[in-house]
C-alpha cells in the first residue's frame, strides 16, 4: 500500500471511487475545476492511496487557519477493514496538526454507516450543535446573484 500525495491527474479515478459509494453526494463542488482549485489550496492536506497500481482510497482536507475540515474519504470497497481508511486520516491529521490546526470537523449524513468508523477512530458525535446550509447561487466571480 503506498499513500501519496494527491495530484490533478488522480481526478477521474477519484470521482469514480467516490461514485462508487452509495448516497454518496458528489456535486458541483467536485467538479474537475473546482476539484484544482481545492488542491491548489489545500494540497498538502489532501492524499491519495493506491495498491499495486489501482486507486485504493482518498482524503482530502483543508482548513480555514482555524479549523480543519475531512472531506471525501473513501476506500475502495474490497480493501475496506484493513486499516487504509486509519491510515489516510492518520496522515491527513499529523499535516494538519503540523500546519498549526488542532481541531477538525467532517459533515456525514446520519445514515452513514462509516460512523462507527470515525468513532473508533476517535472522532465525536456532536449533539450540541447543527449544521445549517445555504447554497449561493450567482456569479462567484463577481458576487452578484441570479436573477432568472
Amino acid at each position: 500500500m503506498e499513500i501519496v500525495p494527491m495530484e490533478k491527474a488522480h481526478y477521474g479515478r477519484l470521482l469514480e471511487l467516490w461514485r462508487s459509494f452509495p448516497g454518496n453526494a458528489i456535486t458541483g463542488a467536485d467538479s474537475e475545476e473546482n476539484f484544482t482549485s481545492f488542491l491548489n489550496a489545500n494540497g498538502d492536506f489532501c492524499f491519495t492511496a493506491f495498491s499495486g497500481g489501482c486507486l485504493a482510497g482518498s482524503v482530502m482536507a483543508g482548513h480555514d487557519t482555524r479549523r480543519g475540515y475531512i472531506y471525501h474519504l473513501a476506500v475502495s470497497a474490497e480493501l475496506q477493514g484493513r486499516g487504509l481508511g486509519r491510515m489516510l486520516m492518520e496522515r491527513c491529521e499529523e499535516a494538519l496538526l503540523r500546519a498549526g490546526i488542532e481541531k477538525v470537523h467532517l459533515f456525514i449524513f446520519t445514515d452513514n454507516p462509516a460512523v462507527e468508523f470515525y468513532r473508533k477512530a476517535g472522532w465525536h458525535l456532536r449533539d450540541d450543535i447543527f449544521v445549517m446550509s445555504k447554497v449561493l447561487e450567482g456569479d462567484p466571480m463577481t458576487g452578484t446573484r441570479r436573477t432568472d
